[in-house]
C-alpha cells in the first residue's frame, strides 16, 4: 500500500482546519499540548504561505504552521499568530506539525520539515525556532539544536533552533 500512495504537500485551505485540529489532538493531547481551533484558523489568516499539509491517499495526513517574528524568543502555546506574527520577520517559529498516527513511520514528518525549512529560506528567514516535547530526534536530523528547556502548563518543552543563514534550501 505505501508505494503507492500519492503524496502531496500544498499550502492549507479553510477547509482543512478541522482535520488539522483532530491530528494536533491525536499527537498531542497525552502532552497536554494540544492547541484550539480557533488557533489554527488564525495561523492560517495570519501566514497563510507557513501553513502547509501533506495529503496521502486523499486525506490530511500531516500538518505543518508557522509564523514570523522580528526578534527570536520562547514560543508559547496557544499564541495569537493575528499578534505575534510578522511579515517582516527574520525568525521563522514552527508553531506546530504533526501527522496522523496511521501515517507514521513513512517519512511524512520529514517531508512537512523540509518544506517548511524550504519557506524558511524562501522567506529570507535567518534562523528557525521550535519547542517540541518528544520529537527531538527528528529534528537533530536537519541540524537543529536544543538551545534550552522549559515548562509550560507542568509539560516540559525543549527550545530548538537551526541557523539557516548558512544551511540553503533542501528543495
Amino acid at each position: 500500500m505505501s508505494d503507492n500512495i500519492k503524496v502531496l504537500v500544498r499550502n492549507a485551505r479553510d477547509q482543512d482546519i478541522p482535520a488539522v485540529v483532530e491530528i494536533d489532538a491525536e499527537a498531542f493531547t497525552p502532552y497536554g499540548t494540544a492547541e484550539k481551533q480557533e488557533t489554527f484558523r488564525f495561523r492560517l489568516t495570519a501566514f497563510p504561505n507557513g501553513f502547509i499539509i501533506l495529503v496521502a491517499d486523499n486525506e490530511i495526513a500531516a500538518y505543518g504552521c508557522s509564523e514570523k517574528w522580528l526578534t527570536e524568543r520562547e514560543p508559547g502555546l496557544d499564541e495569537n499568530p493575528m499578534t505575534t506574527h510578522q511579515p517582516d520577520g527574520r525568525i521563522f517559529c514552527i508553531t506546530a506539525m504533526a501527522v496522523k498516527t496511521k501515517y507514521r513511520g513513512r517519512g511524512y514528518s520529514l517531508l512537512i520539515l523540509d518544506k517548511l525549512i524550504e519557506i524558511a529560506h524562501g522567506e529570507g528567514c535567518r534562523k528557525i525556532v521550535l519547542e517540541t516535547t518528544h520529537a527531538q530526534d527528528l529534528y537533530l536530523k536537519r541540524g537543529f539544536k536544543t538551545v534550552q528547556n522549559r515548562t509550560e502548563r507542568g509539560v516540559s518543552l525543549d527550545v530548538m533552533s537551526l541557523d539557516i543563514e548558512s544551511y540553503g534550501s533542501k528543495a
